[in-house]
């Protein structure tokens, strides 16, 4: 297993959840982080390729045509 070092916010943060029995312990409640990064880290890779997939096939949306259907939406926005 590798070692990881918290920040020390952080570890206190882990220790705290440890403490109040919100977690079993440092090490996994820093697995289950990591997991769950990962899981979103693959989603969000799955999207952009999906995403890609439709642009190479001809499916986009122009840039313009999005941005004008956000105008119109949001007239008064910056």
């Amino acid at each position: 297993m590798t070692a990881i070092t918290l920040p020390k916010n952080l570890e206190a943060w882990a220790e705290a959840e440890v403490a109040a029995g919100r977690a079993e312990s440092v090490e996994v409640l820093t697995a289950d982080a990591v997991a769950g990064y990962r899981r979103q880290l693959e989603a969000l890779r799955a999207s952009l390729d999906a995403a890609e997939a439709e642009i190479a096939a001809g499916q986009g949306i122009p840039a313009e045509v999005v941005f004008a259907e956000l105008e119109a939406l949001y007239p008064d926005e910056p």
